[in-house]
């Protein structure tokens, strides 16, 4: 056998090395990527289930849940597309499609209550809200919500921010009724004629609501009890969002 034909086989052997570790190198690229994806696709459904977790909680309409649903139904449907083979994945995506037909026909399993039993509860969810808001305004930069929808959203949950804030306050005045604390139920009440103040409501109804909290104050200063007085929020049984009950009063309505 001659060296020449040695070399071009040893040649031929080292291109094909190269070709194959080429093509295996161009499907791991491929699959790093599809993977990537998938996990970009399940990380967009997650976030806005745990936004509709919230709003199945505090929000009486259905237009953002029903924005937010789409949003999960594309996201793992573009995840099912890339992964055909996941079956979790395939399940999900059948289950969220019933989840959107369900609030399309305006139902959900639980009753909605715009108020919270604690500040760090609050702020916390005042703080989720606000993520909402960034992630509005992504869709919108990406071109997957007109302005107009995208200001009709945003306007939405600024509302839902200034009634579960003024909600809260007025909750936690009920609260410091039932132990006649009058310096903290004074306090809760003004804290919620600051939230009236800055709301979107038509000015003759916010000044109303402002007059009515501003009297029982007064009352209160001129009587020194806070025990004659109708709750603001607060049932007769405990309710709350984390009891998923709707309140008997909003002040904000």
């Amino acid at each position: 056998m001659s060296s020449t034909f040695i070399i071009a086989i040893i040649t031929i052997i080292l291109i094909a090395s190269f070709i194959i570790s080429a093509v295996s190198y161009s499907r791991q690229q491929a699959l790093k990527k599809r993977n990537q994806l998938v996990k970009r696709y399940h990380q967009q459904a997650d976030e806005a289930l745990s936004h509709i977790s919230l709003l199945l909680c505090i929000d009486q309409d259905y237009d953002l849940i029903i924005q937010l649903q789409n949003l999960v139904v594309n996201a793992l449907s573009s995840a099912a597309k890339l992964n055909f083979e996941d079956q979790m994945t395939t399940n999900n995506l059948s289950t969220q499609k019933l989840k959107l037909n369900e609030y399309k026909s305006k139902q959900r399993s639980n009753q909605v209550c715009c108020w919270l039993t604690s500040d760090t509860k609050l702020t916390a969810t005042q703080t989720q809200l606000g993520q909402l808001k960034k992630l509005i305004d992504l869709y919108r930069n990406k071109g997957d919500l007109s302005l107009p929808k995208h200001q009709d959203l945003q306007n939405h949950i600024q509302k839902l921010q200034q009634e579960v804030s003024t909600n809260t306050y007025l909750y936690q005045a009920d609260l410091c009724a039932e132990q006649n604390n009058i310096t903290s139920y004074q306090l809760n009440i003004k804290q919620a004629i600051q939230v009236i103040k800055k709301s979107m409501i038509e000015t003759s109804q916010k000044n109303q609501r402002i007059k009515e909290l501003s009297d029982r104050i007064q009352e209160v200063k001129r009587t020194g009890k806070t025990s004659d007085f109708k709750n603001f929020i607060k049932p007769t049984e405990p309710h709350s969002i984390e009891t998923e009950a709707e309140p008997e009063t909003d002040i904000t309505n």
